[in-house]
């Protein structure tokens, strides 16, 4: 059999009937539908939100303002969010959900102090997500260089090898150079001034993947 491509529209000569075929596959006849059809599989998507003792102030309510935003967008996109905030330890603080009022209730109550150790948030990031088969990623907002860049980078290798998609985002005290190793692609590793941290929080959602298409009859 020949493969087909593309997405196929025939009138079938009825009133509002017609057959649509994608591929070699009919999705309807007549008017019909054959059973078949396509939706959109879970997505899970963690924010790392660096509250080290350098995030305090400003740039810590920027972070929340972009959380925020990121993920009512996210949540248009089809994606579960979850919370994780890091300072001298990674702290689990919201589990994936779809509720705008959980994550809200969530971040407000960040508070920064100590050091900052993105390894161990990237881990507990990877250890919560742990779905191969899901469309899965981790963004994470710093303001600074890592505890261990060595250890970051290798929980972020471990992450990558599991099919988990990492978008990082610094300020101006980050190094870009590490940002884009850290990210699954050099362009989703991303440094901007600490005026539009928020901002760039925020349009992290653009860079998310669509969720992966799923067939049931």
């Amino acid at each position: 059999m020949v493969e087909k491509k593309g997405i196929e529209l025939v009138n079938t000569g009825t009133p509002g009937q017609v057959s649509i075929t994608i591929g070699n596959t009919t999705m309807k006849h007549n008017g019909q539908p054959t059973g078949v059809r396509f939706e959109h599989d879970s997505a899970y998507v963690y924010l790392a939100i660096d509250t080290s003792a350098s995030m305090a102030g400003t740039k810590l309510e920027q972070a929340k303002n972009g959380a925020l935003a990121f993920s009512k967008d996210a949540f248009d996109k089809g994606y579960q969010v979850g919370l994780i905030g890091f300072s001298s330890s990674a702290n689990h603080i919201c589990a994936p959900a779809g509720d705008i009022k959980i994550i809200q209730a969530h971040i407000r109550k960040m508070q920064a102090g100590g050091s900052t150790n993105m390894a161990e948030a990237i881990k507990m990031a990877h250890y919560y997500l742990d779905k191969k088969d899901k469309t899965q990623v981790i963004v994470i907002a710093t303001d600074g260089r890592p505890d261990s860049k060595r250890n970051a980078i290798k929980e972020a290798e471990k992450a990558k090898a599991d099919n988990i998609d990492i978008i990082t985002i610094g300020t101006d005290d980050a190094e870009q150079d590490f940002l884009k190793k850290m990210a699954t692609r050099a362009e989703l590793g991303n440094k901007v001034t600490r005026e539009v941290f928020s901002q760039a929080i925020s349009d992290a959602s653009k860079l998310l993947p669509p969720p992966r298409s799923i067939t049931k009859r």
